[in-house]
């Protein structure tokens, strides 16, 4: 059976009163996750957040998904960035847990199902003991927007620069500028960002610390202004089994 390729680089700001106990990541094995289960993992969780921009007149807001809309009025005009820790697990395994599914894994026969198991298992395993990860993806409800970020996006900077706005903003006021920024060109509408994990030889989190913050600044996209992008996790809510997972 050919399996559909499992990239690397893969998909705001969480309402207040959720309780992010109730997760999947907290009530079941990653393998028996939902297709929407995995969806929040990727983009409401203590690990992911989404940010939409939708108005040059109006404030940054954070919302939900919303579906694809027509360019009706100005108010529809939308840039959203979803920001996830790669390097915390539970995203990478709601990201082979959507490989599985695109692939009918719940409907395979067990010698099939050990082969796929074989593909993420790299994936799902990859060390990350010196590096945090943090992945973006981006886009518009408007095609012609679209275009323009993936323009911006996989050209502006060239090998071996970073933004120059982006940071990792640590609990005890440490910027961190990202030691690589990776954005495949004419691929997916993503990036990733990698910061150092240590900091004068200690993590940038710690038990007892209380935020973590990504920024880094969007482009001007036709009639949405350029903005700054910056979105805030609380370090207790990136608690498993008593550790600290980021």
């Amino acid at each position: 059976m050919r399996f559909q390729r499992l990239f690397l680089l893969a998909a705001g700001l969480t309402i207040a009163g959720v309780s992010y106990a109730q997760g999947p990541w907290a009530k079941k094995d990653w393998k028996r996750w939902s297709a929407d289960e995995c969806k929040k993992v990727l983009e409401d969780s203590p690990w992911a957040r989404r940010l939409v921009q939708s108005d040059p007149k109006m404030a940054n807001f954070a919302s939900r998904t919303r579906g694809t809309q027509g360019a009706g009025s100005e108010a529809e005009l939308a840039v959203y960035y979803v920001v996830q820790f790669r390097s915390a697990l539970p995203i990478r395994e709601a990201v082979a847990r959507q490989l599985l599914i695109q692939n009918k894994y719940d409907q395979m026969e067990a010698m099939q199902k050990e082969a796929l198991e074989k593909q993420v298992k790299g994936f799902l395993d990859r060390d990350y003991n010196d590096v945090i990860v943090v992945h973006v993806v981006y886009g518009s409800n408007i095609q012609e927007y679209n275009r323009d970020l993936a323009t911006f996006w996989q050209t502006h900077y060239s090998e071996g620069t970073v933004p120059s706005e982006a940071f990792l903003n640590g609990p005890r006021g440490q910027k961190l500028v990202p030691q690589r920024l990776i954005s495949p060109k004419g691929g997916a509408q993503e990036f990733e960002l990698i910061f150092p994990r240590m900091v004068d030889g200690k993590p940038l989190l710690e038990p007892g610390d209380k935020t973590l913050a990504v920024e880094f600044v969007s482009p001007a996209i036709g009639q949405v202004d350029s903005f700054r992008v910056f979105v805030e996790f609380k370090a207790d809510k990136m608690m498993l089994d008593d550790q600290l997972v980021y």
